[in-house]
């Protein structure tokens, strides 16, 4: 009993050591999409948030950075990616709906987010099974060429024999900016009373006595500090391995970051300035696109410049390489290869377009390498760890995105919101993609390593 009173009082002291600025309800560590989405979603609750993000309120690197990402919604029957992306687009309209609020002009749109435009799929004739799965039941609008004398027909496209195109038409499918979704994001959770810490880096992450310690390093002046925290979210993207290896160490094992490259080009002003308004209509409603090869090509509009030509997005989402040294990666430049298979490819597509757009008029804009933190079954984490093979109520891993994130990010947000509060959810579709995101497929994964 003595010693019980002692431990009693000694927890007590430390708790109350704490309950001063560095002690926080819950922290949050990651500012790009899936972070911020998670934060906005525990605000919504009315959750005090801190929002913790190494890089400044501008992102210049990481999975979130650009200004477009492929939003798309065609799947099979109870697809949990279809489920993802719908939930996703209904959850951003609550964020603008609430920054409207009280306010006499509607300063805030969901165009500003989404901009809406077909989403044309190329597959081959032996992918036919796959596209019948797509096709079955299916409820959006969509159109499809089975052949490319049907493709010629519907849609005036030269394909390949053995190719079919499906064109999916649904709203706020086409793309989205991750930029203006992450500041919307931003200035939803600052409305709501929270707080964002911008270039601080995580150090360390410990559990002591029942808490979260946190090293933080300023990435701006070096300073040192910790925080504690009752509760914590780690959405760290690709570090996420590296932030968790002293409470999780198995997701160094189970998400394992890959690097990509991205391409960008844009049509000479002379020969863009020569195509007809038709030509310029077809240009724009041909994009995004995603040839659903072994190396899937696939390409969007990334922007527009200041002379109005758009800026073309080129990626091949299989052609994936090891990462030596994280840090650096970013900073990678593009080989002449990765360059060369982005041009032909562009070409070739625009050609199938009947646009006579030739090499010498696709200029190479800028290059950079991403990241994609990929899992085995190339299926997110959304997930309460495992600590001694006991779930973890109070500390959740968003993470292992595998390319696939930015079009469900307000989805994964609010998952890891609900699982962090315990708050449960009835649908049989939020729990479908629950079983396949959560601790039930993590306690097999881990299982599956030892």
């Amino acid at each position: 009993m003595k010693n019980f009173v002692i431990l009693l009082v000694l927890t007590n002291s430390f708790l109350s050591c704490y309950k001063t600025s560095t002690m926080e309800n819950i922290i949050v560590i990651g500012g790009g999409l899936i972070g911020s989405s998670t934060a906005w979603e525990l605000s919504k609750y009315g959750e005090e948030v801190l929002l913790i993000e190494q890089q400044d309120s501008v992102y210049t690197f990481g999975s979130s950075f650009g200004e477009a990402r492929i939003s798309r919604s065609l799947g099979p029957k109870n697809d949990i990616f279809s489920y993802l992306q719908q939930t996703s687009v209904r959850e951003t309209q609550d964020l603008v709906d609430y920054l409207n609020k009280d306010s006499k002009l509607q300063i805030h749109q969901m165009e500003d987010i989404y901009t809406t435009s077909p989403v044309t799929y190329i597959y081959d004739k032996a992918q036919l099974n796959q596209v019948k799965n797509i096709l079955d039941g299916q409820t959006d609008k969509y159109e499809y060429a089975p052949n490319s004398k049907k493709a010629y027909e519907f849609f005036g496209m030269n394909i390949q024999d053995s190719t079919m195109v499906i064109r999916e038409y649904k709203k706020y499918s086409g793309t989205l900016n991750p930029k203006v979704l992450i500041s919307k994001l931003h200035e939803g959770i600052i409305k709501k009373g929270n707080r964002i810490n911008y270039n601080e880096k995580v150090t360390d992450l410990k559990k002591v006595n029942g808490l979260y310690e946190i090293e933080i390093t300023n990435s701006k002046t070096g300073k040192i500090k910790k925080l504690f925290s009752k509760k914590v979210v780690a959405s760290a993207g690709p570090f996420n391995g590296n932030l968790v290896k002293g409470i999780a160490p198995y997701f160094e094992s189970l998400i394992s970051p890959k690097r990509l490259f991205l391409a960008f080009f844009k049509i000479k002003s002379s020969t863009y300035k020569k195509l007809n308004k038709e030509q310029i209509n077809r240009f724009r409603e041909f994009y995004p696109i995603a040839y659903m090869d072994s190396e899937t090509f696939y390409s969007m509009i990334e922007k527009y410049d200041d002379q109005g030509i758009p800026i073309i997005k080129v990626g091949g989402h299989f052609l994936r390489t090891e990462i030596k040294d994280l840090s650096s990666v970013w900073q990678k430049e593009l080989s002449m290869q990765e360059i060369k298979w982005s041009k032909e490819n562009t070409i070739n597509y625009l050609r199938s377009l009947n646009l006579s757009i030739t090499e010498n008029d696709l200029e190479f804009y800028s290059g950079y390498s991403c990241v994609y933190s990929m899992t085995k079954t190339e299926i997110p984490y959304v997930t309460n760890i495992l600590s001694d093979s006991k779930i973890d109520p109070n500390f959740v891993l968003a993470g292992g995105m595998s390319g696939i994130g930015a079009k469900g990010s307000l989805t994964y947000g609010l998952i890891a919101a609900n699982l962090l509060l315990n708050k449960k959810d009835t649908s049989a579709m939020y729990n479908r993609t629950l079983k396949e995101l959560g601790s039930d497929r993590l306690s097999k994964d881990v299982l599956e390593l030892n």
